[in-house]
């Protein structure tokens, strides 16, 4: 390799040398230059096509490529794929969304549907993962549980609901609604129609105590029962529906105290 000072006397004995480098240095500097800016020119590289994956069960194939629509126009390597994929995020029934570029000039946009576990309050939803779903006035399923709580307790509550499902499901019965009220306290609708009460501390231990006499002891008169009032220590106190026609005791009280 020649030296520095070799490559110095060498321009210095032809000086049209350091001309010739000089405007090949700016040549290959405007090329650049130029490539860079068609490159990254809005107009330049169009996305030309977009193609979804994922099964179509509950999303509306039309409203999402409506969604998404608007943020995929323009050049290919400047696409904003976070835009795409929030776009795609808002569409009812959307979970989980990813967004590439396929070569040279598509976008895939690759989604999957909510799974949802439960209706929240009045107009929402509560899916697998806890997460609070608006589906913007569109139906969900039939059969789902009920789930009332404060704002932002959703997975406290579905983490419940499955314990409590868990400790019922020996009894053959199944939780149709949930309730954790302002307070931090517990309510239970059973599917029979009977109401727990279960307080604010360790509901489930208290649904435990309940499952074990449920089978022997009062699921014969189930039809018979409002409310099961379970904030004792011991036991349980039972609210009949007609107490003119109840056993023999209007309620069942047990002993040890009451939470207040």
């Amino acid at each position: 390799m020649p030296s520095l000072e070799a490559v110095h006397q060498s321009i210095v004995e032809r000086p049209w040398r350091a001309g010739a480098l000089a405007f090949g240095a700016v040549l290959v500097a405007a090329v650049a230059l130029f490539s860079v800016d068609y490159v990254l020119r809005p107009q330049s590289f169009p996305v030309r096509s977009v193609s979804f994956a994922g099964e179509f069960k509950h999303v509306d194939e039309n409203a999402l490529a409506a969604a998404v629509m608007n943020s995929v126009r323009g050049n290919f390597f400047l696409l904003d794929l976070d835009a795409v994929g929030e776009r795609a995020r808002s569409v009812p029934w959307v979970y989980d969304v990813t967004v590439r570029r396929l070569w040279p000039d598509g976008v895939q946009v690759a989604f999957s549907e909510q799974q949802l576990a439960a209706r929240w309050g009045q107009t929402g939803w509560v899916n697998v993962h806890g997460d609070y779903v608006d589906l913007k006035g569109q139906s969900g399923p039939d059969g789902l549980p009920q789930f009332t709580g404060p704002e932002g307790m959703q997975d406290q509550v579905l983490d419940h609901y499955r314990q409590l499902s868990q400790i019922l499901a020996p009894a053959n019965l199944q939780v149709a609604s949930l309730t954790l009220t302002p307070r931090h306290s517990w309510n239970i609708v059973l599917d029979n129609g009977v109401a727990l009460t279960l307080g604010r501390e360790e509901p489930e231990a208290k649904v435990a105590r309940f499952a074990r006499v449920y089978p022997q002891a009062l699921a014969a008169l189930a039809a018979r029962i409002r409310r099961v009032d379970l904030r004792y220590t011991n036991g349980f106190a039972v609210q009949w529906t007609n107490p003119a026609n109840a056993p023999r005791a209007s309620e069942i009280v047990v002993t040890g105290s009451k939470e207040g």
